[in-house]
Formats: C-alpha cells, structure tokens, sequence
C-alpha cells in the first residue's frame, strides 16, 4: 500500500522494479543492464540485441476504485508522462482481480492522454508534493497495454 512518505515508498519501489527485472528476464529473455536511480527511467535492459528502458509504476488503489492513475506534475514541475525517457512504461496494478502486470509502449500512454481518454485530472502522492495525476478507468487504460503476467 502506498504510504504517502517518498522515503517508505522508495523502499517498496525498489523491490517493485526488481520484480519487474526479474519478470522482463523471464519473459523476455532480458538482460538487465543498469537499475537507474533518475526521473528519465528505472530500469535498462538489453533484449534481443537492442537496449530498451523501463519505468514502473505501481497502482495501489485501483481495486478499490477502478481506475489506474498517471502522474505529470509534482511541485509544480513538469513531471512522470511528461519528462520520462523509458521507451516503455510497466505497471503493477492491484485490481479486483488480483495483482497484474501490464507493459505499455510510452507512445501509448501519451496517445491516451492525447486521446483524452482519461476520465478527469487528480491530486495525489505525498503530503505537499501537490501531484498532478491523468485518471483513467482500468478497463479503458489496459487497452493501450499488454497483460504481462
């Protein structure tokens, strides 16, 4: 669960992206090059030849609510969607169907948003980081993806 404390929510992030390391080795035959501790990316893997990076993201409230959040401003700054390098975006959603992992093109993401295929614009995250965040319904946002595991 999302503690609202970037330092406690830095430690389950961090086990989250090694969990994604180890499903793109299993799944993908990926070797992982680098965990990055930057805003451009988390994770850098070579797959077949080519070297591809990852961010991940992890929604904690959408078996609750049924939607699936996506930041773009923190603190007043551009930020996630908006300043992200990753070629492609994973996210561990906890739905009502259980915990799920889907894998998005960022183009994807960003053709949502382009699309307005969020429902409405939300504040989120820590106490006075003022998070911007595009909320999408969970059925119409793993459109766009690929169910993982």
């Amino acid at each position: 669960m999302a503690n609202y404390d970037f330092n406690k929510d830095l430690t389950v992030a961090r086990k989250t992206e090694t969990e994604v390391g180890e499903l793109l080795r299993q799944l993908y035959d990926a070797k992982i090059i680098e965990f990055c501790i930057s805003n451009k990316y988390d994770i850098l893997a070579e797959i077949k030849n080519g070297q591809y990076s990852f961010e991940v993201k992890e929604d904690f409230m959408s078996w609750r609510t049924g939607n699936v959040a996506l930041e773009f401003s923190c603190r007043g700054q551009p930020s996630g969607i908006l300043i992200s390098k990753a070629d492609f975006y994973v996210y561990k959603i906890h739905g009502k169907e259980g915990v799920r992992f889907y894998l998005f093109k960022t183009a994807n993401l960003l053709k949502m948003i382009s699309d307005n295929a969020y429902i409405r614009i939300v504040n989120g995250g820590d106490k006075g980081s003022n998070s911007m965040n595009y909320l999408f319904k969970y059925e119409t946002f793993i459109k766009y993806g690929k169910l993982m595991f």
